[in-house]
Protein backbone atom coordinates (compact mmCIF):
# COMPACT_ATOMS: atom_id res chain seq x y z
CA UNK A 1 0.00 0.00 0.00
CA UNK A 2 1.10 3.96 -1.00
CA UNK A 3 2.49 5.87 2.22
CA UNK A 4 -0.27 6.71 4.05
CA UNK A 5 -0.13 10.18 4.18
CA UNK A 6 -0.07 10.93 0.80
CA UNK A 7 -3.48 8.79 0.36
CA UNK A 8 -5.32 10.23 2.77
CA UNK A 9 -3.79 13.61 1.52
CA UNK A 10 -5.70 12.78 -1.89
CA UNK A 11 -8.47 11.38 -0.96
CA UNK A 12 -9.57 14.32 1.09
CA UNK A 13 -8.54 16.79 -1.52
CA UNK A 14 -10.90 14.86 -4.24
CA UNK A 15 -13.71 15.32 -2.07
CA UNK A 16 -13.58 19.80 -2.64
CA UNK A 17 -12.75 19.41 -6.40
CA UNK A 18 -15.74 16.81 -7.53
CA UNK A 19 -18.33 18.66 -5.78
CA UNK A 20 -16.76 21.83 -4.95
CA UNK A 21 -14.86 22.79 -8.56
CA UNK A 22 -17.94 24.12 -10.61
CA UNK A 23 -20.18 20.96 -9.98
CA UNK A 24 -23.81 21.95 -9.78
CA UNK A 25 -26.86 19.77 -7.81
CA UNK A 26 -29.59 20.52 -9.88
CA UNK A 27 -31.83 18.24 -10.55
CA UNK A 28 -33.00 16.94 -13.94
CA UNK A 29 -35.58 15.61 -16.18
CA UNK A 30 -35.76 12.08 -17.11
CA UNK A 31 -32.72 10.83 -18.80
CA UNK A 32 -32.74 9.39 -22.19
CA UNK A 33 -30.99 6.17 -22.69
CA UNK A 34 -27.49 6.08 -21.91
CA UNK A 35 -24.87 5.18 -24.30
CA UNK A 36 -22.23 2.33 -23.33
CA UNK A 37 -19.75 0.49 -24.27
CA UNK A 38 -18.58 -2.72 -22.58
CA UNK A 39 -15.36 -3.77 -22.35
CA UNK A 40 -14.34 -7.73 -21.11
CA UNK A 41 -11.27 -9.28 -18.75
CA UNK A 42 -10.50 -12.58 -18.40
CA UNK A 43 -28.94 -9.33 9.41
CA UNK A 44 -26.70 -6.48 10.50
CA UNK A 45 -23.61 -6.56 11.90
CA UNK A 46 -23.64 -7.66 15.19
CA UNK A 47 -20.77 -5.18 16.78
CA UNK A 48 -23.06 -1.70 16.30
CA UNK A 49 -24.47 0.20 19.29
CA UNK A 50 -28.08 0.97 19.46
CA UNK A 51 -29.63 2.65 16.80
CA UNK A 52 -33.16 3.93 15.73
CA UNK A 53 -35.16 1.59 13.48
CA UNK A 54 -37.42 2.95 10.60
CA UNK A 55 -39.94 1.44 8.54
CA UNK A 56 -42.34 2.56 5.87
CA UNK A 57 -45.18 0.39 4.04
CA UNK A 58 -43.81 1.99 0.64
CA UNK A 59 -40.59 0.23 1.61
CA UNK A 60 -39.19 -3.75 1.64
CA UNK A 61 -36.45 -2.47 4.48
CA UNK A 62 -35.59 -2.08 7.19
CA UNK A 63 -32.95 1.06 7.96
CA UNK A 64 -30.84 1.61 11.21
CA UNK A 65 -29.50 4.70 11.77
CA UNK A 66 -26.45 6.84 13.42
CA UNK A 67 -24.58 3.48 13.77
CA UNK A 68 -21.34 4.87 15.24
CA UNK A 69 -18.61 2.61 12.61
CA UNK A 70 -15.50 4.70 13.54
CA UNK A 71 -13.81 6.93 16.30
CA UNK A 72 -10.93 8.90 15.90
CA UNK A 73 -9.86 11.51 18.44
CA UNK A 74 -12.91 11.17 20.46
CA UNK A 75 -14.92 12.04 16.80
CA UNK A 76 -17.56 9.68 15.89
CA UNK A 77 -18.38 8.66 12.46
CA UNK A 78 -21.88 7.01 11.98
CA UNK A 79 -23.93 5.64 8.94
CA UNK A 80 -26.93 3.88 8.15
CA UNK A 81 -27.60 0.27 6.97
CA UNK A 82 -30.49 -0.31 5.23
CA UNK A 83 -31.71 -4.08 6.13
CA UNK A 84 -33.80 -5.93 3.18
CA UNK A 85 -36.71 -8.03 4.06
CA UNK A 86 -36.72 -11.69 3.90
CA UNK A 87 -33.97 -13.56 4.98
CA UNK A 88 -30.12 -13.23 3.84
CA UNK A 89 -27.32 -13.42 2.68
CA UNK A 90 -27.97 -10.15 0.39
CA UNK A 91 -24.96 -8.72 -1.78
CA UNK A 92 -22.95 -6.09 0.64
CA UNK A 93 -23.64 -2.27 -0.52
CA UNK A 94 -21.05 0.68 0.89
CA UNK A 95 -22.50 4.08 -0.48
CA UNK A 96 -20.40 7.11 -0.45
CA UNK A 97 -22.10 10.12 -0.09
CA UNK A 98 -20.42 13.61 -2.44
CA UNK A 99 -20.35 16.67 -0.79
CA UNK A 100 -21.93 18.72 0.33
CA UNK A 101 -24.09 15.84 0.91
CA UNK A 102 -24.57 13.36 3.92
CA UNK A 103 -25.64 9.98 4.66
CA UNK A 104 -28.88 11.55 4.94
CA UNK A 105 -28.88 13.89 2.06
CA UNK A 106 -31.55 13.18 -0.91
CA UNK A 107 -28.92 12.17 -3.76
CA UNK A 108 -27.64 9.52 -1.48
CA UNK A 109 -30.84 8.34 0.23
CA UNK A 110 -32.74 7.84 -2.69
CA UNK A 111 -30.69 4.96 -4.11
CA UNK A 112 -29.78 3.37 -1.08
CA UNK A 113 -33.62 2.82 -0.65
CA UNK A 114 -33.86 1.66 -4.24
CA UNK A 115 -30.62 -1.12 -3.67
CA UNK A 116 -32.44 -2.07 -0.66
CA UNK A 117 -35.76 -2.53 -2.00
CA UNK A 118 -34.04 -4.71 -4.81
CA UNK A 119 -32.04 -6.92 -2.00
CA UNK A 120 -29.19 -5.56 -1.16
CA UNK A 121 -27.58 -4.84 2.14
CA UNK A 122 -26.65 -0.95 1.88
CA UNK A 123 -24.27 0.82 3.89
CA UNK A 124 -24.13 4.62 3.96
CA UNK A 125 -21.75 6.30 5.94
CA UNK A 126 -20.54 9.50 6.39
CA UNK A 127 -17.23 10.05 5.96
CA UNK A 128 -16.78 13.50 5.87
CA UNK A 129 -16.12 15.10 9.77
CA UNK A 130 -18.79 17.84 8.90
CA UNK A 131 -21.36 18.59 6.53
CA UNK A 132 -18.89 20.30 4.16
CA UNK A 133 -15.75 20.19 3.61
CA UNK A 134 -14.58 23.41 4.17
CA UNK A 135 -10.54 23.84 3.94
CA UNK A 136 -7.49 21.05 4.11
CA UNK A 137 -6.30 20.29 7.24
CA UNK A 138 -4.42 17.08 8.44
CA UNK A 139 -7.38 15.64 10.35
CA UNK A 140 -9.71 15.72 7.76
CA UNK A 141 -6.80 13.84 5.64
CA UNK A 142 -6.49 11.22 8.33
CA UNK A 143 -10.43 10.85 9.03
CA UNK A 144 -11.33 10.40 5.62
CA UNK A 145 -8.83 7.38 4.67
CA UNK A 146 -10.10 5.75 7.70
CA UNK A 147 -13.75 6.28 7.25
CA UNK A 148 -13.47 4.78 3.55
CA UNK A 149 -11.40 1.41 4.66
CA UNK A 150 -13.43 1.47 7.95
CA UNK A 151 -17.03 1.40 6.30
CA UNK A 152 -15.95 -1.43 3.81
CA UNK A 153 -14.58 -3.33 6.76
CA UNK A 154 -18.19 -2.51 9.24
CA UNK A 155 -20.58 -3.34 6.36
CA UNK A 156 -19.81 -6.87 6.04
CA UNK A 157 -22.76 -8.82 8.41
CA UNK A 158 -20.03 -11.60 9.43
CA UNK A 159 -16.90 -11.44 7.98
CA UNK A 160 -16.47 -14.69 8.31
CA UNK A 161 -18.91 -15.07 5.17
CA UNK A 162 -18.01 -14.29 2.01
CA UNK A 163 -20.48 -11.79 -0.11
CA UNK A 164 -20.02 -9.62 -2.68
CA UNK A 165 -19.10 -6.39 -1.97
CA UNK A 166 -19.73 -3.47 -3.82
CA UNK A 167 -18.37 0.37 -3.67
CA UNK A 168 -20.93 3.42 -4.65
CA UNK A 169 -19.70 6.99 -4.95
CA UNK A 170 -21.33 9.83 -6.43
CA UNK A 171 -19.23 12.88 -7.32
CA UNK A 172 -16.58 13.38 -4.32
CA UNK A 173 -17.97 9.90 -2.90
CA UNK A 174 -15.82 8.21 -5.96
CA UNK A 175 -12.98 9.50 -4.45
CA UNK A 176 -13.08 6.54 -1.46
CA UNK A 177 -14.81 4.38 -3.76
CA UNK A 178 -12.19 4.15 -5.74
CA UNK A 179 -9.87 3.73 -3.23
CA UNK A 180 -11.45 1.22 -1.76
CA UNK A 181 -11.44 -0.78 -4.65
CA UNK A 182 -7.69 0.23 -6.16
CA UNK A 183 -5.56 0.91 -2.89
CA UNK A 184 -7.41 -1.33 -0.20
CA UNK A 185 -5.75 -1.45 2.65
CA UNK A 186 -4.57 -4.69 3.92
CA UNK A 187 -4.71 -4.04 7.93
CA UNK A 188 -7.28 -3.23 10.33
CA UNK A 189 -8.21 0.80 10.76
CA UNK A 190 -7.68 2.31 14.24
CA UNK A 191 -10.41 3.08 15.78
CA UNK A 192 -12.77 0.91 12.98
CA UNK A 193 -15.87 -1.55 15.39
CA UNK A 194 -14.45 -4.04 12.45
CA UNK A 195 -11.16 -6.15 13.71
CA UNK A 196 -10.92 -7.50 10.30
CA UNK A 197 -9.48 -5.33 7.29
CA UNK A 198 -11.93 -4.73 4.24
CA UNK A 199 -12.85 -7.57 1.92
CA UNK A 200 -11.95 -7.69 -1.98
CA UNK A 201 -14.59 -5.55 -3.81
CA UNK A 202 -16.42 -7.26 -5.85
CA UNK A 203 -17.52 -4.22 -8.14
CA UNK A 204 -17.32 -0.44 -7.93
CA UNK A 205 -20.18 1.92 -9.40
CA UNK A 206 -18.75 5.49 -10.06
CA UNK A 207 -20.54 8.51 -11.42
CA UNK A 208 -19.78 11.80 -12.48
CA UNK A 209 -16.12 12.60 -10.96
CA UNK A 210 -12.38 13.29 -11.15
CA UNK A 211 -9.53 10.56 -11.10
CA UNK A 212 -6.56 12.83 -12.00
CA UNK A 213 -7.53 15.72 -10.13
CA UNK A 214 -8.20 18.57 -12.68
CA UNK A 215 -9.87 20.57 -10.62
CA UNK A 216 -8.39 24.00 -9.51
CA UNK A 217 -8.85 23.09 -6.00
CA UNK A 218 -5.86 21.31 -5.77
CA UNK A 219 -3.36 23.69 -7.00
CA UNK A 220 -3.61 25.19 -3.84
CA UNK A 221 -3.28 21.98 -1.88
CA UNK A 222 -0.36 20.67 -3.47
CA UNK A 223 1.65 23.41 -3.84
CA UNK A 224 4.20 23.02 -1.49
CA UNK A 225 4.32 19.27 -2.23
CA UNK A 226 3.69 18.41 -5.91
CA UNK A 227 5.07 14.56 -5.42
CA UNK A 228 2.29 13.91 -3.11
CA UNK A 229 -0.44 14.69 -5.55
CA UNK A 230 1.76 12.79 -8.38
CA UNK A 231 1.59 10.26 -6.26
CA UNK A 232 -1.76 10.02 -5.49
CA UNK A 233 -2.69 10.58 -9.13
CA UNK A 234 -0.44 7.16 -10.01
CA UNK A 235 -2.06 5.27 -7.03
CA UNK A 236 -6.03 6.09 -9.24
CA UNK A 237 -4.84 5.68 -12.48
CA UNK A 238 -1.74 3.93 -12.77
CA UNK A 239 -2.55 -0.09 -13.23
CA UNK A 240 1.23 -0.80 -11.75
CA UNK A 241 -0.14 0.63 -8.68
CA UNK A 242 -3.40 -1.63 -8.24
CA UNK A 243 -3.79 -4.71 -6.84
CA UNK A 244 -2.12 -7.53 -8.67
CA UNK A 245 -4.81 -9.87 -8.08
CA UNK A 246 -8.17 -7.21 -8.64
CA UNK A 247 -11.39 -8.56 -10.07
CA UNK A 248 -13.49 -5.32 -9.23
CA UNK A 249 -15.93 -5.05 -12.59
CA UNK A 250 -16.42 -1.11 -12.82
CA UNK A 251 -19.26 0.70 -13.96
CA UNK A 252 -18.30 4.09 -14.46
CA UNK A 253 -20.56 6.91 -16.03
CA UNK A 254 -20.69 10.86 -16.32
CA UNK A 255 -23.29 13.42 -17.46
CA UNK A 256 -23.18 14.99 -20.48
CA UNK A 257 -22.79 18.92 -19.59
CA UNK A 258 -19.31 18.41 -18.35
CA UNK A 259 -19.10 18.98 -14.79
CA UNK A 260 -16.41 21.56 -13.65
CA UNK A 261 -14.69 22.13 -16.81
CA UNK A 262 -11.17 23.40 -16.95
CA UNK A 263 -9.49 24.97 -19.69
CA UNK A 264 -5.81 25.02 -20.85
CA UNK A 265 -4.24 26.80 -23.64
CA UNK A 266 -1.27 24.36 -24.05
CA UNK A 267 -1.65 20.68 -22.48
CA UNK A 268 2.08 20.23 -23.46
CA UNK A 269 3.19 23.04 -21.57
CA UNK A 270 5.77 21.19 -18.92
CA UNK A 271 4.60 23.79 -16.13
CA UNK A 272 1.18 23.88 -16.57
CA UNK A 273 -1.35 22.45 -14.49
CA UNK A 274 -1.81 19.54 -16.11
CA UNK A 275 1.74 18.79 -16.16
CA UNK A 276 2.30 19.10 -12.69
CA UNK A 277 -0.46 15.97 -12.45
CA UNK A 278 1.43 14.13 -15.20
CA UNK A 279 5.44 14.26 -14.85
CA UNK A 280 5.72 11.29 -17.58
CA UNK A 281 3.09 12.47 -20.20
CA UNK A 282 1.12 9.23 -19.75
CA UNK A 283 -1.91 10.97 -18.91
CA UNK A 284 -1.64 13.59 -21.38
CA UNK A 285 -1.08 10.78 -24.14
CA UNK A 286 -4.02 8.81 -23.59
CA UNK A 287 -6.17 12.12 -23.45
CA UNK A 288 -4.34 12.56 -26.64
CA UNK A 289 -5.24 8.97 -27.60
CA UNK A 290 -8.89 9.49 -27.00
CA UNK A 291 -9.26 13.17 -28.58
CA UNK A 292 -9.79 14.50 -25.38
CA UNK A 293 -7.05 17.57 -25.68
CA UNK A 294 -8.96 18.80 -28.95
CA UNK A 295 -11.36 20.88 -27.18
CA UNK A 296 -9.15 22.60 -24.80
CA UNK A 297 -11.01 22.06 -21.61
CA UNK A 298 -10.58 19.13 -19.14
CA UNK A 299 -14.24 18.13 -17.56
CA UNK A 300 -15.69 15.01 -15.56
CA UNK A 301 -16.55 13.71 -19.08
CA UNK A 302 -12.71 13.43 -20.02
CA UNK A 303 -11.80 11.92 -16.48
CA UNK A 304 -14.59 8.96 -16.91
CA UNK A 305 -13.23 8.47 -20.39
CA UNK A 306 -9.75 8.44 -19.66
CA UNK A 307 -9.65 5.96 -16.07
CA UNK A 308 -11.91 3.75 -18.20
CA UNK A 309 -9.28 3.51 -21.10
CA UNK A 310 -6.61 2.56 -18.26
CA UNK A 311 -9.08 0.01 -16.67
CA UNK A 312 -10.15 -1.82 -20.22
CA UNK A 313 -5.98 -1.69 -20.84
CA UNK A 314 -5.67 -3.82 -17.87
CA UNK A 315 -7.43 -5.95 -18.80
CA UNK A 316 -10.21 -5.42 -16.35
CA UNK A 317 -13.96 -5.31 -17.36
CA UNK A 318 -15.11 -1.71 -17.28
CA UNK A 319 -18.70 -0.09 -18.43
CA UNK A 320 -18.47 3.32 -19.58
CA UNK A 321 -22.27 5.11 -19.87
CA UNK A 322 -23.02 8.50 -21.00
CA UNK A 323 -26.35 10.52 -19.65
CA UNK A 324 -27.70 14.01 -21.08
CA UNK A 325 -28.49 15.70 -18.11
CA UNK A 326 -26.15 17.09 -15.20
CA UNK A 327 -24.63 16.35 -12.29
CA UNK A 328 -27.46 14.06 -10.51
CA UNK A 329 -27.81 10.81 -9.82
CA UNK A 330 -31.70 11.54 -9.15
CA UNK A 331 -32.75 10.95 -13.06
CA UNK A 332 -30.93 7.24 -13.31
CA UNK A 333 -31.96 5.72 -10.19
CA UNK A 334 -33.36 2.27 -11.69
CA UNK A 335 -30.05 2.55 -14.21
CA UNK A 336 -27.75 2.95 -10.94
CA UNK A 337 -29.41 -0.13 -9.28
CA UNK A 338 -28.86 -2.21 -12.48
CA UNK A 339 -25.48 -1.00 -12.09
CA UNK A 340 -25.53 -2.21 -8.26
CA UNK A 341 -26.85 -5.52 -9.24
CA UNK A 342 -24.69 -6.42 -12.37
CA UNK A 343 -20.99 -5.51 -10.05
CA UNK A 344 -22.87 -7.45 -7.24
CA UNK A 345 -23.15 -10.73 -9.73
CA UNK A 346 -19.62 -10.05 -11.25
CA UNK A 347 -17.59 -13.60 -10.95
Amino acid sequence: MRDRAILILGLVALVAAACGGGATTTTEGPDEPATSTTTTQSDTNTSAPTSTTTTSSDTAFTRMEDLTYLTIEGKAFEGDIYVPEGEGPWPVVVMFHGNPDSKDGSYTTVVAEAAANAGMYVFVPNWLTGAALTGFTPELFDFGYAAANCAVAYAQPDPDVSLPVVVYGFSAGAGPASLAALDPASEPIPGCVAENPPAPITGAVLGDSEYFLHSTAFDGAFAADLEAMQAWVATVVDPTFWPTDMETRFFLWFADNGTAPRYLDDPWDETGWLAQRDPDGSIRDDLDRLGQLDDGRISFIDEAQFLALRLEEAGIEVTLDNYPGGHTPLNKVPELVGYLTDAAAAD
